[in-house]
């Protein structure tokens, strides 16, 4: 398989990974466990593992230079933990499908981005990718049936979301520039993230709902180890052979796939407008995607 399809099979498969993390929320929260310690949980699961198997199998790959710290603290606090925080936010301040048609303004900002430290190219066929899978991403949260109730606050948080979630991808792509591998890369941004949750859970007093809620921390365990540790992991790799704008973009398919998984799970019926927003998404990517053809 070539590296570019076996890249956009990752990309996708990490954002239908992803796609399943509303319904472990779903359950996770039912049982009365917040928000901020399922993130510890779901962040620690993601890093601990890699760290096990590092320290067993590959030492060197946990070594990082005084210099790159900068950028580890960056991609674990600036991207991650900012993005998790301004979402959770959002849809406090919002509703859900305000928060997540926002969210996906991050490969706009990955386009922009890119193209000012990576001198990506700007062609019309990305804008107009980046276009369609932003209005699809906004009709399958639901605004196309009244389901936005937007302030400026919620605006603002929204965005917050939308630039910490395309942060990852710009770091990423720095970290990899310079030598470090995906698992290096994941392990020390996410023990970052999870010890941030640590200290803001214990600082809240909600850190004990770990051993009172034990069915609910399993549960969170195995949020993390799919929607985390497996996700990123994928995630990471593809952009490795994928400009960090495209790898953006095709992560698109992600509400796309969790509208899809809530009407089989949960039998939440999809709209007409909501079909129209599947559509779309699935447009842009087959278009970023499809190869010019060659001049004769």
């Amino acid at each position: 398989m070539e590296k570019k399809k076996k890249a956009v099979l990752l990309v996708v498969a990490s954002a239908m990974l992803w796609g399943t993390y509303g319904s472990f929320l779903n359950f996770i929260t039912a049982q009365g466990m917040g928000a901020n310690v399922v993130n510890f949980l779901r962040f620690a699961s993601t890093s601990l593992p890699i760290l096990v198997w590092l320290g067993l199998c590959g030492r060197k790959q946990l070594c990082v230079k005084r210099t790159d710290v900068p950028l580890f603290l960056a991609n674990g606090l600036a991207s991650i933990l900012f993005f998790t925080a301004c979402y959770a936010a959002a849809i406090r301040e919002t509703k859900i499908a305000t928060a997540a048609a926002l969210l996906y303004t991050a490969p706009a900002i990955v386009m922009l981005l890119s193209a000012l430290l990576f001198g990506e190219k700007l062609t019309p066929r990305k804008g107009g990718c980046v276009l369609l899978s932003v209005l699809g991403c906004a009709l399958v949260s639901g605004l196309g049936n009244g389901g936005s109730a937007l302030t400026a606050r919620g605006l603002l948080l929204g965005l917050g979301a939308g630039l910490g979630y395309a942060l990852y991808s710009i770091f990423s792509r720095l970290l990899q520039q310079r030598g470090y591998s995906t698992y290096t890369n994941v392990c020390w941004t996410f023990a970052i993230a999870s010890a941030a949750y640590l200290a803001i859970s214990l600082c809240e007093g909600s850190a004990a709902q770990m051993y009172r809620l034990p069915g609910a921390t399993l549960l969170s365990v195995v949020c993390g180890l799919f929607t985390g540790l497996l996700a990123y992991v994928l995630y990471t790799n593809g952009l490795r052979d994928m400009e960090p704008s495209r790898a953006a973009q095709l992560a698109t398919v992600e509400p796309v796939f969790a509208a899809l998984l809530g009407a089989l799970l949960f039998g939440q019926r999809l709209s007409a407008t909501e079909i129209l927003g599947v559509a779309l998404v699935v447009a842009a990517v087959i278009l970023m995607n499809a190869r010019p053809r060659e001049k004769r």
